[in-house]
């Protein structure tokens, strides 16, 4: 690129295409990576959570004492884990239907009604460098936005209910010992 150039108005000639494709390509696979970081914690979770889930479920209705507190660490497991199960499986309410799709994306792929239609058009695409760069950075922003962000935002959560289930749990435990509340 220029030393001197419009932020707004880039041609072209300001792409070197290789090292172009390159960093788009370098981007992409950051995101994607980071997305499957997020999975494997959500699966250590999900793993996690449903054993105590079990082991709490299965201890409440042998022990006569402390049925508040395994109850509290009953639900906030469950939540934990249903947080984390959604991290790893998007539910689509996350606006999949409402981004623009790149040429990149495979139901915008299945939308063309043949193999020749998509040929051309990538075509067309493949001729203009500038729109080669605006596709992958469309799928790049999408990957990152209604993939990646809403994936760490219920892996979050998930951490959330769980931090939270042990804090709970610690205060019904205490009041429990403290015989508070008779059960």
């Amino acid at each position: 690129m220029n030393k001197k150039y419009n932020r707004d108005v880039l041609t072209s000639a300001d792409f070197d295409a290789m090292n172009t494709l390159g960093f788009l390509e370098g981007l992409t696979k950051k995101v994607i990576d980071a997305a499957h970081t997020v999975d494997s914690h959500a699966n250590v979770m999900v793993g996690v959570n449903t054993g105590i889930f079990v082991l709490v479920i299965s201890m409440l209705f042998e022990v006569d004492s402390l049925r508040l507190t395994m109850g509290m660490v009953a639900i906030f497991s469950a939540l934990s884990a249903i947080f984390a199960i959604f991290a790893i499986r998007l539910p689509h309410v996350f606006g999949h239907n409402e981004r623009e799709k790149s040429l990149l994306h495979a139901p915008r792929i299945a939308e063309f009604g043949s193999a020749e239609a998509y040929a051309d058009e990538l075509q067309k695409m493949l001729d203009d460098d500038r729109e080669i760069f605006r596709q992958h950075a469309l799928e790049v922003y999408n990957l990152s936005k209604y993939y990646y962000i809403p994936k760490r935002k219920m892996l979050s959560y998930s951490r959330l209910f769980f931090l939270c289930g042990v804090m709970a749990s610690a205060v019904f435990l205490l009041l429990e010992k403290l015989h508070w509340f008779m059960m």
